[in-house]
């Protein structure tokens, strides 16, 4: 099934879970997927492929696990130059 014969079929609320496609994706022991795909790929949750990471790499005051910045690089330096 094509992305664009999804939408028509969520739009008109026929949707069946039946129409999704068979992920057929390798497994360990030689044989096939049999899980459901997804519509964009395919492929089901197990054979999505892998993640491309996030999309902005921000740093400092910016990270979402910043919280007080006193173990960060330039304070950690200052406080040995303060030290000698």
């Amino acid at each position: 099934m094509l992305k664009k014969d999804y939408k028509a079929r969520v739009a008109a609320n026929q949707f069946d879970l039946t129409t999704l496609p068979i992920c057929g994706a390798r497994t360990r022991s030689g044989g096939l997927c049999k899980h459901k795909g997804n519509i964009l790929n395919g492929r089901c949750k197990r054979h999505g492929g892998a993640s491309t990471g996030p999309t902005n790499q921000t740093c400092g005051k910016d990270h979402h696990r910043y919280v007080h910045g006193l173990r960060t690089k330039e304070v950690i330096l200052m406080r040995g130059l303060l030290r000698s």
